[in-house]
């Protein structure tokens, strides 16, 4: 098969390499890759690590071949899968392997380019709201007027049952209604699906932060429950100024970075409540412990690779406070993705805007360096290998 290794010196480039198709683990799943998606991240770790590895994290496609133990998905299932991050078998390979716990089957009507936008960073927003801020999970959502109760009813996902995700002991059975939440960078290819989520647990309102692409995310915004649309393009003290008139008297007690570059979680934590408020960031090459960050103020890092490995990475230097909660990632993210394939069924969590390189593998260099080079602005790199037509590019929503 073919598989494409990603270099990131001496300047950012790809190779094409003829490989084995790999075999499974127990546990795992081969995946005949469909289509493809990047992150920002398939280019940043490598940089910062000094590797070269088939990086690619988001899979769609069809499943060629299943691992000992992996009872819950048949050889041709349509599926989408998140990669086990920085380990061999990648998406930008005609076969990619993921653990079956990351595997979510697709509705008939989901394309593989719209399910290839989703797995990775459908799962950092998961983690970031229903993990380490500890909000209701969308199967037990925030009600009008009572606290949720936890649900022990099967789940039925195409005809098949699985067990809804276990109620967190850390979720906060009385939260204040409303409950503001600040989402920094909201048109980004990331923030759409803290919007999306939350609004599925009823968390409103919504401040979303956003410059580029600002009108589809107004698209996600609910008036009616107080949301609002920010724009940081007229400067930081500005932004302060809408997000506080929009706050409309509230305590903001919750936000999200969904960018986490160049300083941008120092303004976010100024304006959350000082005596004690969760910013969470998605960047995790920064101590994020700047003097102008309030006292009161915990800026927490969501490193997805938690929900194969339980585990931040040693050498990361904002580790986790909670380590036994990190452990219960990998569990929590299985039932998650499970919950998550329902879901996409109803159409209640659907993918972003994205562009679709139709050039197959040709075209991973290209999107790695438009990510490198801030060129997404909201939308997500995807790359079709198979049943593309060999050449061009062209948008789809």
């Amino acid at each position: 098969m073919k598989e494409v290794i990603v270099h990131p010196f001496p300047e950012l480039h790809t190779t094409i390499h003829d490989v084995p198709i790999p075999n499974p683990a127990p546990g795992e799943i081969v995946i005949r890759v469909f289509v493809a998606g990047s992150n920002v991240k398939d280019w940043a770790h490598l940089q910062s690590l000094h590797l070269s590895l088939n990086s690619g994290d988001d899979i769609a496609g069809t499943i060629h071949a299943l691992g000992d133990g992996v009872s819950e998905f048949k050889i041709g299932d349509r599926v989408a899968a998140m990669h086990r991050m920085l380990k061999p078998g990648g998406a930008y390979a005609e076969f990619a392997v993921a653990p079956a716990s990351t595997t979510l089957l697709l509705p008939e009507k989901t394309s593989f380019e719209e399910a290839a936008t989703m797995p990775l960073i459908v799962l950092t927003a998961a983690l970031t709201l229903f993990r380490r801020q500890h909000f209701p999970p969308p199967w037990a959502p925030m009600p009008a007027s009572s606290s949720p109760a936890p649900s022990s009813s099967p789940l039925r996902v195409y005809g098949r049952q699985f067990l809804p995700p276990s109620w967190s002991p850390l979720l906060p059975y009385s939260l204040p209604r409303p409950t503001p939440l600040i989402i920094y960078g909201a048109s980004s290819a990331l923030g759409s699906f803290p919007i999306k989520l939350a609004k599925a647990s009823n968390i409103h309102p919504i401040i979303a932060i956003a410059g580029g692409s600002h009108a589809y995310v107004d698209t996600l915004l609910d008036a009616s429950r107080g949301d609002k649309l920010v724009d940081y393009r007229n400067g930081v003290e500005k932004m302060k100024e809408e997000v506080n008139t929009a706050l409309n008297g509230l305590v903001a007690r919750n936000a999200v970075d969904c960018i986490s570059a160049k300083g941008t979680w120092v303004a976010l934590t100024q304006l959350v409540d000082p005596k004690g408020a969760i910013v969470s960031v998605v960047s995790g090459v920064n101590r994020y412990d700047e003097s102008e960050i309030p006292e009161g103020v915990k800026v927490l890092y969501t490193y997805v690779g938690t929900v194969h490995d339980g585990a931040y990475l040693p050498a990361m230097p904002c580790q986790p406070v909670n380590k036994e909660e990190v452990r219960g990632d990998v569990e929590w993210a299985g039932r998650f993705v499970r919950y998550l394939s329902g879901i996409l069924g109803g159409g209640r969590v659907v993918g972003i805007l994205l562009w679709l390189f139709l050039m197959g593998w040709r075209g991973v260099e290209g999107g790695l360096r438009g990510l490198k080079n801030g060129e997404a602005r909201g939308r997500k790199y995807v790359y079709r290998v198979w049943g593309g037509d060999g050449g061009g590019m062209n948008e789809r929503q």
